[in-house]
């Protein structure tokens, strides 16, 4: 099985990204990892109208299994009330030009 990593760039509701993100926060201090994920990063772009999450899976598989979770499905309708647009794509790696740490 080839790791996955799913990016998805969101536009935030004018004046919600602050609640986005505390929303976020809380959810992810509150969950345990789930089985299948190797790491999650959001960003928060510069102007503070948007935002990327980018996270990665051991396989396809495993992104299934955790986008099936009611725990998530949860977050994600509760986000949904900060987000204007959502673009979420799967992507396998094609090559590195070095190490992100």
């Amino acid at each position: 099985m080839k790791p996955v990593t799913q990016i998805n760039a969101l536009s935030i509701k004018p004046e919600k990204i602050d609640e986005f993100f505390e929303a976020d926060r809380r959810y992810i201090a509150s969950a345990s990892l789930p089985k299948g994920l190797i790491g999650s990063r959001l960003y928060r772009s510069l102007d503070g109208k948007s935002a990327v999450r980018v996270s990665q899976y051991e396989s396809v598989e495993a992104h299934k299994e955790y986008h099936h979770s009611e725990a998530l499905r949860q977050q994600i309708d509760l986000l949904r009330t900060f987000v204007d647009s959502s673009s979420p794509g799967l992507y396998e790696e094609a090559y590195t030009t070095g190490d992100f740490k």
